[in-house]
């Protein structure tokens, strides 16, 4: 089968894409860190949405309706700046991802351990052997292509993540009805977070991440019976939809846990058995455990092939030898998601390298958020040029008020994402002082590398490579 005749079928209807979406941006592993900075939470993912998430989709729509055709980011990143900047967005895309999901699968098997074993939440090794069990099982589940992975989505997103949550909040609420002191305050003073205990500074990147990824649906764009009409719908009904969500799970942790004793990683199954237990069900912890685990593992299916496809994409261009183009008769690039799979379980060995588990989890959080804010400078600014360069392009939907419009969400979304890189550097509280000057230098070295890589990678490419035709 030629490496460029095999195309994605036109399966998903909005409702999917929604589904899709909503399980891709509303990441909760990071409600946890949230959770610590209390009844000021509200106002950091109210103000992130604006800053960041609302100029990410609005031109995500505009970029994904004017270019819906398969690869993403790189094919915008490319229309505007050419391919070698169109590889580095898809690189930084996709290895966030592999950095990334290491963290992801710890909350979810410890989510999944929880209720019969807590301690597993600092057993090392328990989650290095259970996170790469479950990654594997989800990388051969996803050799079958967009149906396969739609379907599974829809299912995780309505029964794994929103019914939850509204469930643990109403349970939340519940738990301070019946006389419980709540460990936050409701009051103006403690809504504005106090940025001068810079402890804490560093979690806010977690509310960038758990905003990221609203872009990466449009890898799915293709896949849509409409892309023009269906994806612009899709991406602001899910923006709504996950700021909703990821506030009410934090906020469900705050108000029934000490701020001192959350678990980065265990924390919504910290306050699941606070819960549970006052109302006398303790028993289910272990089921309350299995569903939560289930909408992360929906969460994780989603991203798996999403930026594959636009790395895929840049390779037929030239930038990765031949050997990587192969995909199956499911459109599945299997050879990228295989090597994706041995990343990933190299960088999963943090875990028995570094003494502290919570530390090691934070790590796999703040260094691939970096990255990923890479890609939206890029994607930004290659929406801005396309305005100059491709005003004939049609695009269903526009950001509006023109010119201005997008200048002003690009350097909104630009400033925003560049604070959060500056947060990033400094420890957290959970980092011992005599830690500090390595966790730095972990997190610079981290970023450096993994930011310069995909420069060295294109130079590297030979014209044999490329398998499709500028006319193509």
């Amino acid at each position: 089968m030629s490496e460029s005749s095999v195309q994605p079928k036109r399966t998903l209807t909005v409702f999917a894409l929604v589904m899709i979406t909503t399980g891709i941006i509303t990441s909760i592993h990071g409600a946890p860190s949230m959770a610590e900075y209390g009844t000021s939470l509200i106002f950091i993912y109210l103000l992130v949405a604006v800053v960041f998430l609302l100029p990410s989709a609005l031109i995500s729509a505009e970029l994904a309706t004017g270019w819906p055709e398969d690869g993403g980011v790189y094919v915008w990143v490319k229309e505007a700046f050419g391919e070698r900047l169109g590889f580095v967005a898809v690189w930084a895309q996709w290895i966030e991802n592999v950095i990334w999901f290491p963290s992801i699968l710890t909350v979810t098997v410890l989510a999944a351990a929880y209720g019969f074993d807590p301690r597993l939440a600092d057993n090392a090794l328990f989650i290095f052997i259970a996170i790469n069990g479950v990654f594997w099982l989800l990388t051969m589940s996803n050799l079958f292509g967009m149906r396969t992975s739609g379907a599974v989505a829809t299912i995780c997103t309505i029964f794994g993540r929103i019914l939850p949550i509204l469930f643990m909040f109403g349970l939340a609420c519940y738990f301070l009805s019946q006389g419980n002191v709540t460990t936050i305050e409701f009051t103006w003073s403690k809504f504005i977070p106090d940025l001068g205990d810079t402890d804490k500074l560093s979690f806010i990147v977690g509310a960038f991440l758990t905003f990221a990824g609203i872009e990466a649906s449009a890898s799915n764009a293709a896949s849509a019976k409409n892309p023009r009409r269906d994806y612009p719908i899709a991406i602001i009904v899910s923006a709504c939809i996950a700021l909703v969500l990821v506030t009410l799970i934090a906020l469900s942790i705050a108000m029934v846990l000490p701020q001192d004793q959350i678990k980065l990683d265990a924390g919504i199954m910290q306050a699941i058995k606070v819960m549970f237990e006052q109302v006398g069900i303790g028993g289910l912890l272990p089921v309350a455990g299995l569903i939560i685990a289930l909408g992360m593992l929906g969460e994780i299916n989603n991203w798996i092939p999403a930026p594959t496809r636009g790395l895929l994409v840049a390779g037929r261009d030239g930038a990765l030898s031949k050997f990587w183009q192969r995909e199956n008769k499911h459109a599945v690039h299997l050879r990228i998601l295989i090597f994706q799979g041995v990343l990933f379980s190299a960088l999963s060995t943090m875990y028995l390298f570094l003494e502290n588990v919570q530390i090691a989890f934070w790590l796999m959080n703040v260094i691939p958020t970096m990255l990923y804010i890479i890609m939206y400078f890029l994607m930004f600014f290659a929406a801005v040029r396309l305005r100059y360069t491709h005003p004939e392009v049609p695009r269903r939907y526009r950001v509006p008020f023109g010119n201005r419009g997008i200048w002003g969400l690009a350097v909104v979304g630009s400033i925003a994402g560049a604070i959060a890189i500056v947060f990033a550097f400094i420890p957290p509280k959970q980092v011992p002082a005599d830690g500090r000057f390595t966790y730095i230098s972990v997190v610079t070295i981290g970023f450096l590398a993994f930011t310069i890589m995909p420069f060295v990678i294109y130079a590297l490419r030979r014209p044999e490579w490329r398998t499709v035709s500028d006319e193509d």
